[in-house]
């Protein structure tokens, strides 16, 4: 069954999709918009309609029935016309076939014999953060019989949520559909339309009806069950040989009264161009930061990962951010908030800025950081630890964007609440010179765990912790770098410096276990040593906070089989006497895939080659078996069962796609960001020959580069100036788009300076292929250019002198399985 569950078809001019069997998906796939989020089901349907706004889901399961004209014989009897006949149900004839988009959800199947039905489930997402919070589930119907077809299409939704059971309903006749509220929240109102006239409608307890396999009945027209009731709206159409008839249900969810309510759904509402400027959107967003190796698992890593990042960014009342747990909770992270930033600054930075600056806001006055704050309300929470993660993630993170960004005087703006943060963590070192957390709560878990495996019930970890000293380290060497870049303090920036070498020195001497080389887990508050070796040791080394013998020796155990699995890297040693692989939430032995990417970036410099089997890992096992192992093609589960591997957390965790895309960016790719020109020094396995990034968001422009491998050197090629320990070309753009590919085996970076265009095609397919393409928009075809093509299977140039251009819009060329084919074109 792996490898025949998913095919997947990428394609060089539009976004990738993934289809699978509708039998094969145990669960559906999750959108989300600035003002709602959705999770649909394996049957097709959706499963919750969750506000943003209000931070409840408001509607719970959506679905939609079908029924062909005819009548059982108990059922028989004289109506009056023939939306009071109760019409037979009927099932989809054999599995359909689910269609996985970034933008969407799609399943095909067929019911009668011959009625084709696609139904399309998507949230409108636009470029300002001033989405509707309105779903679309569309239905396509085709009749291919030669014989004309009744059908009745009943679409329900029950309209409660998660919200109390007082629910009042009424039929709205200009809205085609029902408007609902409830009664101890009249502010919470849901609106269930449909796009054509409703034959009919209801507010209903009969749920049984609607799963009644024999006969689908008329709606009673009646809206007067109140309570804990399904909505529901009818239509019957008659469908002519060969005819296509379209329909669209639309759910609201609003939380500021019915009159607001009706006329935001009413300005709001789009039946027929919101899904094809929701395509549109996401076919140009998630071409920024775009990604392209030899590795196809790579390449679809970093593009999914953008799909599942942009899906989770919400606009809460206070501030946009994303939840850890979308469609269940509204506590937006500090630690979740600062890795997104990471990954998301390679994509969306803007977004970056605006939480980064939201972050800033929820500083204490001392100069901590909470844990989390409410998105709804506003409230913050620090489960009453001195210190965690949570504040040297903040002056990184912060250091991050501004080194992605060059904007000065943002930074100029944040920097106090940086140096706040940075004495509050001096503050907090003892006499070794260690950062002490000192939380002893007896109930354990988030409120006595410094760490960011923090929901382990009944777990402590407190004291000298490896994983936030590191942290901490590089938090302070990263402040005094920012003092230094707004032209501050010296004498600060050095207070800073020296404290951070100060930890640093520390942690040598007190947190390395002379044993085996590596560090400990912590020294607890009693001075209890605690020798746990778990996937936490990446910290020190993707800090560089430990020396490079420590580094290899640390990255060389965790590459071992009592931590690796196919899907990545287990928490903690099969080995280890804690060994939990399916319970507390994974921390204690299960498989969490932004370990590995952490592992991932840690290993670049030591082993290319296992970090992108890292990168891959967990990317793959999303896609080979998604109905056994739990999984949705296209999305980041939250943690794997650390034995079976079946994905046991969320659906699409938010915190795990950030993390891939700054693994490929910085990994992989090599690029370094820094206050001026980029460094570029690609980290790849030797087998691989080239890579490319384009429109990558950098310092208020968009980089675009790629790397070849030629007799053992790289040459790299770049839009803009960029330092870099190869042979550099710069170019002035990107035409990348400009040329027209014929092969979905090919990735082309194409760069034009004047007079000069440098074309590199990359085989991202697993066999030779051919390769046809079309240069005519980014040549001049009336001019004579010399040309030189470097075959990586021969590593060699080979010259082309006088061709013209209009020889040279359309050609083809064969490239090997993981090799390229690079053109340079200079006018004569």
């Amino acid at each position: 069954m792996p490898g025949r569950t998913v095919t997947y078809r990428p394609h060089h001019r539009a976004l990738p999709v993934y289809s699978v069997g509708d039998e094969n998906l145990g669960v559906g796939p999750s959108f989300g918009n600035s003002a709602a989020w959705i999770n649909t089901k394996g049957s097709g349907a959706i499963e919750r309609v969750f506000s943003i706004e209000l931070g409840e889901s408001c509607v719970g399961a959506v679905g939609v029935r079908y029924g062909g004209y005819g009548r059982s014989l108990r059922m028989f009897e004289i109506r009056q016309t023939l939306h009071d006949q109760p019409f037979v149900g009927l099932r989809q004839d054999a599995p359909g076939e689910v269609e996985i988009h970034p933008a969407y959800q799609r399943r095909r199947f067929s019911i009668g014999g011959a009625t084709d039905v696609s139904e399309t489930i998507f949230l409108p997402v636009g470029p300002d953060f001033s989405d509707p919070p309105i779903a679309y589930f569309s239905i396509d119907l085709r009749n291919r019989d030669i014989v004309p077809y009744i059908l009745r299409v009943v679409g329900s939704a029950r309209l409660r949520g998660t919200l109390p059971g007082d629910l009042s309903v009424r039929f709205d006749k200009a809205l085609n559909g029902l408007v609902a509220f409830n009664r101890s929240i009249p502010d919470a109102v849901r609106i269930f339309a449909v796009s054509k006239p409703p034959d009919r409608y209801a507010a209903t307890f009969d749920f049984g009806s609607f799963y009644e396999p024999s006969h689908v009945d008329p709606l009673p027209n009646s809206t007067d069950a109140t309570g804990d009731v399904l909505g529901a709206l009818q239509l019957d159409l008659s469908l002519e040989p060969n005819q296509n008839y379209t329909l669209t249900f639309a759910i609201g969810a609003y939380g500021r009264g019915e009159a607001k309510a009706i006329a935001d759904f009413k300005r709001d509402v789009d039946y027929g161009a919101a899904f094809q400027r929701t395509v549109a959107y996401y076919e140009d967003e998630l071409q920024r930061g775009h990604v392209v190796t030899p590795d196809p698992a790579v390449n679809d890593g970093a593009l999914w990962g953008k799909a599942n990042m942009r899906r989770v960014m919400a606009a809460y009342p206070h501030g946009r951010a994303f939840t850890n747990d979308p469609g269940v909770s509204s506590n937006v992270v500090v630690r979740d908030a600062c890795w997104f930033i990471y990954g998301c600054d390679h994509f969306m930075p803007g977004f970056s800025r605006q939480m980064l600056d939201k972050v800033t806001q929820m500083q204490y006055g001392n100069g901590k950081l909470p844990e989390y704050w409410d998105g709804v309300d506003g409230h913050r929470e620090d489960y009453g630890l001195n210190i965690n993660d949570n504040t040297p993630l903040f002056i990184l993170a912060t250091n991050h964007h501004f080194r992605a960004s060059g904007d000065l005087d943002w930074l100029r703006r944040v920097l106090p609440a940086v140096v706040k943060a940075a004495r509050y963590i001096i503050s907090q070192m003892d006499e070794r010179g260690l950062v002490i957390c000192d939380a002893k709560d007896p109930r354990g878990d988030v409120w006595a765990i410094c760490s960011w495996r923090n929901i382990i019930p009944g777990y402590t970890l407190n004291g000298a912790v490896t994983e936030i000293n590191s942290q901490c380290a590089a938090a302070l060497r990263a402040a005094a770098h920012l003092i230094e870049n707004c032209g501050g303090s010296p004498r600060d920036a050095q207070e800073l410096r020296d404290a951070s070498v100060r930890l640093r020195q520390a942690m040598d001497a007190h947190l390395r276990n002379p044993a085996n080389g590596l560090y400990y887990l912590n020294v607890d508050l009693e001075g209890n040593v605690h020798t746990d070796v778990t996937g936490d040791e990446v910290f020190p080394v993707m800090f560089r906070v430990c020396d490079e013998e420590t580094g290899f020796r640390v990255i060389s155990r965790l590459n071992s089989p009592d931590f690796w699995t196919k899907a990545g890297l287990r928490t903690i040693s099969r080995d280890d006497p804690l060994y939990d692989p399916s319970s507390n939430f994974g921390l204690l032995g299960g498989v969490w895939p932004g370990l590995s990417w952490w592992y991932a970036f840690a290993a670049a410099r030591y082993y290319p080659d296992v970090m992108v089997t890292a990168l891959r890992s967990s990317t793959v096992h999303y896609t080979e078996d998604p109905k056994a192992k739990n999984t949705v093609p296209g999305q980041f589960g939250e943690w794997f069962d650390g034995e079976s591997l079946v994905n046991r957390g969320m659906r699409l965790s938010p915190w795990e796609p950030p993390r891939f895309l700054w693994a490929a960016v910085e990994g992989i790719c090599g690029l370094m960001l820094t206050t001026a020109k980029p460094r570029i020094n690609p980290l790849v396995p030797a087998a691989w020959k080239w890579l490319g990034l384009r429109r990558l968001p950098y310092h208020g422009g968009e980089l675009t580069y790629f790397a070849v491998r030629q007799q053992g050197k790289f040459r790299v090629y770049a839009t803009s100036d960029f330092d870099t320990p190869h042979e550099g070309h710069t170019y002035a753009e990107d035409v990348s788009s400009d040329v027209t590919v014929f092969s979905e085996s090919a990735a082309i970076v194409a760069l034009r300076r004047p007079k000069e265009v440098a074309v590199l095609i990359g085989n991202v397919g697993l066999q030779t292929t051919a390769v046809p393409f079309n240069l005519g928009r980014i040549i001049d075809t009336h001019k004579v250019y010399q040309m030189r093509i470097y075959d990586s299977e021969r590593d060699a140039w080979e010259q082309f002198n006088g061709q013209r251009g209009d020889q040279l819009a359309s050609l083809a060329m064969s490239v090997e399985m993981h090799g390229y084919r690079l053109m340079e074109l200079s006018e004569t």
